[in-house]
């Protein structure tokens, strides 16, 4: 279901069943991803989904609205064995989706990492990206991805931002990472570790303001911890 306020949050519209709209009847599941949705620049609507296709294999997939809103259409799937996702609309208006892999499980070796793959046709067809196991390990659980957009004398630029528990097992050392170059590569320098203690590792990042990125995450002190960090910090700029 969802539903939208234009009173910042005083009162709610009747909600919309997506399900009804969107989910195919030979899948046992299709469900929202934890984290955010995009706008892209031509208004279109994109949230980062998820499901169980009709043998029960879990998938990773986008939704999106091209009205604002009324109605939806749900992807064909970019992974398989692969579950709770997020999405950016790369500087090229390429999407990228980010997944956490079930392979990942058992894979603690070279190829641990979340599995990554773009489109160019929301969805329609999808590509592996060159960084998909390999580039960001995890120990099996969600993640955040976020592009945030900032200034530079007068010239606008971006930056990707990602955050999971930095291991391939257990869910410890929450961690913002950043890439300068669309995902290509996420170099150590540009890591922030938060929290290294055990905890349920969920998180969802987002802009405060050009200079500053939010991060929600559930710590290893509080199940629900805001954190806000200056963008020069991250990028030692």
């Amino acid at each position: 279901m969802i539903a939208k306020s234009s009173d910042d949050g005083k009162t709610w519209s009747e909600p919309i069943n997506l399900t009804e709209m969107c989910k195919k009847e030979a899948w046992w599941l299709w469900a929202p991803a934890p984290g955010n949705g995009i706008t892209l620049k031509d208004g279109t609507l994109v949230l980062p989904t998820q499901g169980r296709d009709k043998n029960g294999l879990p998938f990773s997939n986008i939704t999106y609205s091209k009205d604002s809103g009324k109605t939806w259409k749900t992807s064909n799937p970019a992974y398989s064995n692969t579950t709770e996702c997020a999405v950016v609309d790369l500087d090229n208006g390429v999407l990228m989706l980010n997944m956490r892999d079930n392979r990942n499980e058992k894979e603690k070796g070279a190829t641990n990492g979340r599995a990554i793959a773009i489109t160019t046709n929301l969805g329609d067809t999808w590509t592996e990206h060159a960084t998909s196991h390999g580039a960001l390990q995890e120990p099996v659980c969600m993640a955040s991805l976020y592009k945030h957009e900032y200034t530079v004398d007068g010239k606008k630029q971006s930056v990707l931002i990602f955050s999971n528990p930095n291991t391939k097992q257990g869910r410890y050392n929450i961690t913002i990472k950043a890439s300068l170059d669309q995902g290509k590569t996420w170099p150590e320098k540009y890591w922030l570790l938060l929290d290294e203690g055990y905890g349920r590792g969920y998180s969802s990042l987002t802009s405060v303001d050009e200079q500053t990125i939010g991060i929600f995450y559930e710590s290893s002190q509080a199940d629900m911890t805001f954190q806000k960090i200056e963008l020069k910090e991250l990028l030692h700029q």
